[in-house]
């Protein structure tokens, strides 16, 4: 078990008007990360970030992947909001699948509540999480005999507090294009860190909110005082943020946000240019940002 230290609050406006920054080769995109990197540690800012090995892909968790390319046929690179006419039925659709998934589907084994009850653990946090870092146990529950529609993922999406690690996954092994680096201002989206909330109160209040038709709220921060310590977890420096609203994606809600008059821009995109592969894992290998560093179970 490890006790997490706590966030801090940022209040600042580092990147107004620039996201999407394209950068024209490999020491342009250096420069413009750590001048962010700089500015944030500068300030005492807490800055996340997400590597994507191509630059089209959308914010989305990949619950709402599942939800977008087997639920409704539309390339996980489409927003869901643009392609359909959102109603409420849309909504609740894809939230109940989540409850479903969380609830019948798959449950935290014995040993994660009788963690919760020695030491604390949040189980509904811990098993998402799990299934977050370990995707090939996400499965439905042996006994349920379930032959229906499977989704998997949840509606967490991990972050990471250094941004070359970041970087790592932004230059994936199978990149041939275009990566994107995604940094968040964790602040500038309000009050959204949730310490002390158990996971399952918040997906009960999603199930009521989804069958009064009211809004699911923007995203939020899982980050319990206590947590089960895995070393690949620790190495990649994981923050988890919930994706409340399954139909519209990360940065779709946090530009919105960002639009209204006075509001702090939330989020930055980085593109990573083509062509760059080679010279970004000779940098990252230098700082031993390494397959075997990240993944070493």
């Amino acid at each position: 078990m490890n006790e997490e230290p706590e966030t801090v609050a940022l209040q600042h406006d580092v990147w107004r008007g620039r996201l999407g920054w394209v950068p024209a080769d490999w020491p342009s995109f250096l420069r413009e990360l750590e001048g962010v990197v700089e500015h944030g540690g500068g300030l005492d800012h807490l800055l996340l970030f997400r590597g994507q090995r191509d630059s089209a892909w959308l914010l989305d968790s990949t619950f709402a992947r599942e939800c977008k390319t087997r639920l409704f046929g539309i390339d996980k690179g489409h927003r869901l909001s643009s392609c359909l006419d959102l109603t409420f039925e849309h909504q609740r659709l894809v939230t109940e699948r989540l409850l479903f998934k969380f609830g019948v589907a798959t449950r935290p084994g014995e040993e994660l509540f009788t963690l919760e009850a020695a030491n604390g653990i949040d189980p509904w946090f811990e098993w998402m999480r799990r299934l977050q870092q370990y995707p090939e146990e996400d499965r439905p529950h042996p006994q349920l005999g379930f032959k229906g529609l499977y989704l998997r993922g949840s509606f967490i999406m991990d972050w990471t507090r250094d941004h070359n690690l970041a970087l790592y996954f932004a230059n994936g092994s199978a990149r041939s294009g275009d990566g994107a680096l995604w940094v968040v201002d964790a602040s500038a989206t309000g009050n959204t860190l949730q310490r002390d909330r158990s996971v399952r109160s918040i997906l009960d209040q999603m199930e009521t909110a989804s069958q009064k038709g009211q809004s699911l709220g923007k995203p939020l921060m899982f980050h319990p005082k206590r947590q089960i310590s895995y070393l690949r977890a620790k190495r990649q420096c994981a923050v988890y943020i919930a994706q409340m609203e399954l139909v519209y994606e990360f940065a779709e809600v946090w530009e919105s946000n960002q639009r209204h008059p006075g509001s702090e821009q939330i989020i930055l995109k980085l593109v990573l240019p083509a062509g760059t592969e080679g010279e970004c894992e000779r940098y990252l290998t230098g700082r031993g940002v390494t397959k075997e560093y990240l993944f070493p179970d």
